[in-house]
């Protein structure tokens, strides 16, 4: 093996390293004052590494199954430790809490029915997930400025959509793509495959 290839392939775990960094900021997370400079601190960083584990997974043509699954788990942990550090401070509604409740489980049952479906786990990355990351992960700017059970309301509606999206990719899907883009990518190409 030449030293380039090894280096080469040193390199396609690079973007599963910055991945599991998001699970040490987020951790750091949980362990700071709410909305304190530590806070946001551990915040950006895990921010960062969402933002550019995949291009660079991309670039260096490392996208794998095992990567994307990885990184929905680093995402969802990032969040819940957003909630155990934002959440005491906040004064959410009983509503709001199930509202929240309720769209975990329905996540939970998007990959449930993929899995059942599949026989292994799929966790899509389309233009609505991505879309609506931004608004979840900024959730703490939104409370500086909004009613907490406003925002809740919010997120909750918007990410229902994201995850019926990813029920009907599922149901729609002959074989499981991460990388599906959207509901109407996957229709065109099904539209596609029927014309040719």
């Amino acid at each position: 093996m030449t030293e380039n290839t090894k280096k080469g392939n040193d390199m396609k775990h690079l973007p599963n390293i910055i991945t599991s960094t998001r699970f040490v900021f987020a951790t750091l997370l949980v362990f700071s004052e709410p909305l304190s400079l530590m806070f946001w601190l551990f915040y950006g960083l895990a921010a960062a590494t969402d933002l550019i584990d995949g291009p660079i997974a991309r670039k260096l043509k490392a996208n794998s199954n095992f990567g994307s699954t990885f990184d929905t788990i680093a995402d969802i942990y990032f969040l819940v430790c957003i909630m155990i550090c934002v959440f005491p401070i906040l004064e959410i509604s009983t509503t709001s809490y199930i509202l929240i409740g309720s769209v975990f489980m329905l996540k939970i049952i998007s990959l449930l029915y993929a899995y059942i479906k599949f026989k292994k786990v799929v966790s899509y990355h389309t233009y609505l997930i991505k879309f609506m990351a931004l608004f979840i992960f900024t959730f703490p700017i939104w409370i500086l400025f909004l009613d907490e059970n406003l925002v809740a309301l919010i997120l909750a509606i918007l990410q229902s959509g994201v995850y019926f999206e990813e029920l009907l990719i599922t149901r729609m899907s002959d074989t499981p793509d991460a990388n599906t883009k959207s509901i109407f990518h996957l229709r065109k190409q099904q539209e596609h495959k029927v014309r040719n």
